[in-house]
């Protein structure tokens, strides 16, 4: 009996960002030392059951990444549309994507402010979830510990409150 291990791991880079995969697949090959044909053949389909498992991991995230760009710019057409009717610039400002500075702008010094990404992904959890904005605030509150604005959080903090409004696919 052999044992056989595989890994396999890519990177993604878009828009300056990448995003690795890896996966590593260990399992036993029942095939005789003394025919290497067969053991190579057994290999290769390790190598290709790891390839397509591999794979259907970098298309989910994908097809996530996808839906995820496609409510933040619902939102940001909402956004548009709701301010352009009311021409009412704290909502505009409200909305609006992270700016560099706003950090020292918001009191915010702890830490580099939260991505525009972050800061999407989390108002459009805090909608498919039902949540107002003062509500979202609200739960945001809740998890840190401490009262802080959508477009206030820190990466650090952001990435608290995504794990914890994703863990379980409901977070409440």
């Amino acid at each position: 009996m052999l044992r056989v291990n595989v890994g396999l791991s890519r990177k993604l880079s878009k828009d300056f960002n990448s995003t690795g995969f890896t996966l590593n697949l260990d399992g036993e090959i029942n095939a005789p030392m003394d025919d290497p044909e067969t053991v190579i053949e057994r290999i290769r389909e390790f190598y290709d059951l790891a390839d397509e498992a591999l794979q259907d991991q970098i298309t989910r995230h994908q097809e996530i990444e996808t839906v995820a760009a496609r409510e933040a710019a619902a939102i940001q057409n909402e956004s548009v549309s709701s301010n352009s009717q009311n021409g009412d610039q704290d909502r505009r400002s409200e909305r609006r994507p992270r700016q560099d500075g706003d950090n020292k702008q918001n009191g915010n010094r702890n830490g580099e402010p939260a991505t525009n990404k972050q800061v999407q992904f989390l108002l459009n959890i805090g909608k498919r979830q039902g949540f107002s904005k003062p509500q979202l605030e609200n739960r945001i509150a809740g998890i840190l510990g401490h009262s802080c604005g959508v477009y206030d959080l820190t990466k650090k903090d952001a990435g608290v409150v995504l794990d914890t409004l994703t863990d379980n696919g409901n977070g409440r």
